[in-house]
């Protein structure tokens, strides 16, 4: 499946500034350093921002298959997802050759994908609608091909 993909690099930066000067309104927001957003006009605003970096590989083993699991914590209209992943090492090397075991994730919100993220840490979902919401995290290599390994966590905003 091709996806028509703009990605802004180096724009993590320029995107938390611009989220520190904007008033709070309406608008779903990704939070996660290390990002790449996708430039979407049709789509809610994408922030990026992470928390502490911290390692999120388990264990790795020659012929183990990747994996990822996560929890999520709900305050408010903001969720906190933490995320771990097992024979498979998040990396920055987005659009690179593909390395076995090493690449990034896609973040997805309600079928939409909000970012690709490059490092570990949580992320911060801010400004969700009420309501129910599916979020899906799924492995990529580095040069971007999906690897079919997901983890899918639905979420409630009261």
């Amino acid at each position: 499946m091709l996806m028509r993909k703009t990605w802004i690099y180096g724009a993590a930066t320029l995107i938390v500034l611009g989220a520190l000067t904007t008033a709070c309104g309406s608008k779903e927001e990704v939070a996660s350093s290390g990002a790449a957003s996708l430039k979407d006009p049709k789509a809610a605003t994408t922030v990026a921002q992470q928390g502490k970096t911290e390692s999120s590989v388990k264990t790795v083993t020659s012929n183990g298959k990747p994996a990822i699991d996560a929890d999520y914590k709900v305050d408010g209209r903001n969720v906190t997802i933490t995320y771990q992943t097992s024979n498979f090492q998040i990396a920055d090397h987005m659009d690179q050759k593909a390395v076995q075991g090493e690449g990034h994730l896609h973040l997805y919100v309600d079928g939409k994908q909000k970012a690709m993220i490059g490092k570990t840490g949580p992320l911060t979902l801010t400004n969700l609608a009420t309501g129910k919401h599916e979020i899906r995290l799924e492995l990529q290599q580095n040069d971007h091909k999906d690897l079919n390994v997901e983890k899918i966590l639905n979420i409630e905003v009261k």
